[in-house]
């Protein structure tokens, strides 16, 4: 039996193709400036969001579409995130298991 490879080797070998277009935006940025929690930056593993300068920086090129971001943010957030699916042809591959 093959062994495992760890989450880290498995997420490496993933293939993304991105847009120019984020599939992930905001309703209303100032949500996020007034969320105290920013349980998007939390719940994330591939770090698409990051904290900057005062405001919410998405990085949907990293994104693994996973939707906890999304869940996070309206349970325990503000509810200013948008979370759709990347257009057709866009979007991870996942390559391992």
């Amino acid at each position: 039996m093959a062994a495992k490879l760890p989450i880290s080797e498995r997420l490496g070998v993933d293939a993304y193709t991105s847009d120019r277009e984020s599939h992930l935006t905001l309703s209303d940025p100032a949500l996020c400036v007034g969320c105290v929690r920013k349980p998007c930056i939390l719940v994330c593993p591939a770090k698409v969001y990051e904290w900057q300068e005062g405001r919410l920086v998405i990085h949907h090129e990293n994104c693994l579409e996973l939707g906890a971001c999304r869940i996070a943010c309206h349970q325990l957030g503000n509810g200013a995130l948008v979370w759709e699916f990347p257009k057709a042809g866009f979007g991870v591959s996942f390559r391992h298991g």
